[in-house]
């Protein structure tokens, strides 16, 4: 099954956290985010949904620097 990525405010509102929450997953490698250009990221809806539940997320990709 392919990932869908949405876009920030997507995630925020799927997660209910502030902008810098979910910066700090992604850091945390909790939450898998795609960085197109220095503006534009987009997160992986299928780790979204992991973390919501509880489960352990794959590192799919490495976290943001």
């Amino acid at each position: 099954m392919n990932d869908k990525f949405i876009t920030k405010a997507e995630a925020l509102k799927e997660l209910g956290i502030s902008a810098r929450s979910l910066y700090d997953k992604v850091k945390q490698g909790v939450i898998v985010a795609n960085k197109v250009n220095s503006r534009v990221i987009y997160y992986s809806l299928k780790s979204i949904r992991a973390y919501k539940s509880g489960q352990d997320v794959q590192k799919i990709a490495p976290p943001l620097h």
